[in-house]
């Protein structure tokens, strides 16, 4: 019979194997560049740094097209086990609770890895021609969480948690296609609905600390830096949970 360490390295395995991954992390990349508009093409980016010109990609509405690459290095999973078959003959060889838990957890740390990896490499890129900071450089980080990463000039950690805490936003996402995913077949549908709850998400965002813009250090307070970093997890881990929870019971009642 499998347990759950056999469903996580049969999960792994076919994560590797798959070629969606490795498409989706220049995805990543790619939608990061093209999210700077008319930037993307300007000699000097924006302000003539990396930090101005990754904050700017990070925060145009070109953005969203990431969270929709991030979707597609896993999040289909689910659809495609029960479309042939091979839900029922994987479940029938240990149980269904460790059979969703272990996609779930590569599900969200495919989108994870994606994100932080194809933002990695836009930053590399940029980085190739462009100084981490210039005179010019906006004092908003300053203000912000994780400000002493710039301060001490540890730039690649602080894009590293950037990318990593959208990555947790990119993994709840992910997780969110994959349950509408035992309500739908058609795999443009849920590969665009990252996409769409994205952008639910930033038009009723309101005022409270509590939104999706939780995950921008820049324009977050709190009193420290690892109680903020725990907070973005902490959400993150929950929605996740409450996810992973009803695919299960969505499978439990198709099966």
């Amino acid at each position: 019979r499998m347990n759950s360490a056999h469903y996580l390295k049969t999960d792994i395995r076919r994560l590797i194997k798959n070629h969606s991954i490795y498409l989706a992390i220049v995805g990543v990349a790619v939608s990061i560049w093209f999210s700077l508009e008319d930037y993307a093409f300007n000699e000097r980016m924006v302000n003539g740094n990396v930090l101005d010109t990754y904050s700017m990609a990070a925060n145009m509405s070109g953005i969203m097209i990431v969270y929709a690459f991030c979707a597609f290095s896993y999040a289909t999973v689910f659809c495609e086990d029960l479309e042939h078959k091979y839900a029922r003959y994987s479940i029938n060889r240990g149980n269904i609770w460790k059979y969703v838990v272990s996609k779930a957890v590569v599900v969200y740390g495919a989108s994870v890895i994606t994100m932080v990896l194809g933002s990695l490499l836009f930053v590399a890129t940029i980085r190739l021609k462009l100084p981490w900071t210039s005179d010019s450089l906006q004092d908003i980080y300053l203000g912000g969480m994780y400000s002493s990463l710039i301060v001490g000039e540890h730039y690649w950690a602080y894009v590293f948690l950037c990318t990593l805490q959208m990555g947790m936003l990119a993994g709840v996402l992910s997780l969110a296609a994959s349950f509408l995913s035992m309500f739908v077949s058609n795999k443009m549908l849920i590969l665009i609905t990252p996409i769409l709850i994205q952008q639910i998400l930033l038009e009723y965002r309101g005022k409270s600390w509590f939104s999706v813009m939780l995950i921008y250090p820049d324009l977050n307070h709190f009193s420290t830096d690892i109680q903020y970093f725990l907070i973005v997890f902490g959400c993150s881990l929950c929605f996740s949970a409450l996810l992973t929870w009803g695919i299960y019971k969505k499978i439990k009642s198709r099966l």
